[in-house]
């Protein structure tokens, strides 16, 4: 062993000494600090007025939850839930076209409404909606075939058919 070896061996000890004392000295420091709060998360703005028009929507009120609803998807053009309050409103209503379409674009705005592992869940209604429109569909393309709007409106409905399905996205 020649002097190099020697030096390297001991900055190596005094290195390992020193980072045992700064963890000790650190450990003791994590333990005994402050104590975990968790943070409180208060909803958004968005949130709240969902929360209410959905109130009025359980409650029957139409005309209040759509006025909401509209409200909502016009300042919040980028967020889901105002298109699947729409849809809602529309399922009620018994126009399930109509909710497909608003149903689509909120699908297409958060797929988390088609991810059973979120909370946001809704996949059984919306394949319920799906189903009921597409067979509203098909009687309409037996009366009038050439319609192209229906044929729009079929397209739709595979589309999401496939996506509540998990095979397209």
């Amino acid at each position: 062993m020649d002097t190099l070896d020697r030096v390297s061996i001991w900055a190596m000890v005094l290195l390992i000494i020193a980072a045992t004392a700064l963890m000790s000295y650190h450990g003791s420091e994590a333990r005994g600090g402050r104590e975990f709060v968790p943070k409180v998360v208060e909803p958004s703005e968005l949130e709240v007025k969902l929360k209410e028009a959905r109130k009025f929507l359980e409650a029957g009120n139409l005309g209040k939850a759509e006025a909401m609803a509209l409200a909502l998807k016009a300042r919040y053009p980028y967020e889901g839930g105002p298109f699947m309050l729409m849809g809602d409103i529309h399922w009620r209503r018994q126009e399930p076209l109509e909710a497909v379409y608003e149903y689509r674009k909120a699908v297409d705005l958060n797929p988390d409404y088609l991810d059973k592992k979120t909370p946001l869940f809704q996949g059984r209604k919306l394949k319920m909606v799906v189903q009921e429109a597409e067979a509203r569909v098909r009687v309409q393309l037996r009366q009038s075939p050439q319609d192209k709007g229906l044929k729009e409106a079929l397209k739709v409905i595979y589309y999401l058919r496939r996506r509540i399905a998990g095979g397209c996205g």
